[in-house]
């Protein structure tokens, strides 16, 4: 079966709806379907090349942790992830899930350590996702979670102190 986002079907029992939406099993392997989704919506709504990598990898860091974390990766449960355009040159990601409710945005973040020798692996997503993404807004469901991620579609540069904790 050929993969398309222009209309509903199923494809390993995940469904893709819409372009506006793309609904994906709790797998791993599903990630790949993530960029020629954002790619598909930078072309429809003219999003830049930089705000398509913002959103790629912001939704690669949250997806990849509601699979391993949310899901204990167990492949059968479901993920939502909406675009909508906003207010102000921006755009949001709405995704939602189904598992126990996690404020990621209450989680204290990973000091960077100088060295990769005292460094521990995990994390620094929410980093990575707090310095690329506009806007941030979580919300308990009755069902799960829901991220709000907002990002600008004009072209700005990138902090580059992203991964670094700012000088004392």
């Amino acid at each position: 079966m050929q993969r398309s986002m222009d209309q509903s079907m199923t494809v390993d029992g995940a469904n893709r709806t819409s372009h506006a939406e793309l609904t994906l099993r709790s797998r791993m392997a599903e990630l790949s379907l993530v960029p020629p989704w954002i790619e598909q919506l930078g072309a429809e709504h003219a999003i830049s090349a930089s705000t398509q990598f913002a959103m790629n990898l912001c939704l690669e860091e949250v997806l990849s942790n509601i699979i391993r974390h949310g899901y204990g990766n167990n492949g059968d449960r479901v993920i939502s992830v909406r675009y909508a355009p906003s207010q102000n040159n921006s755009v949001l990601l709405v995704i939602d899930d189904e598992a126990p409710h996690f404020n990621p945005l209450a989680a204290e973040e990973t000091p960077v350590e100088e060295t990769l020798d005292g460094t521990r692996i995990g994390g620094l997503g929410i980093r990575l996702v707090r310095g690329f993404a506009e806007s941030l807004k979580y919300e308990p469901t009755a069902a799960g979670n829901r991220l709000i991620i907002g990002f600008s579609t004009a072209d700005q540069p990138r902090p580059a102190s992203l991964l670094c904790d700012p000088p004392q």
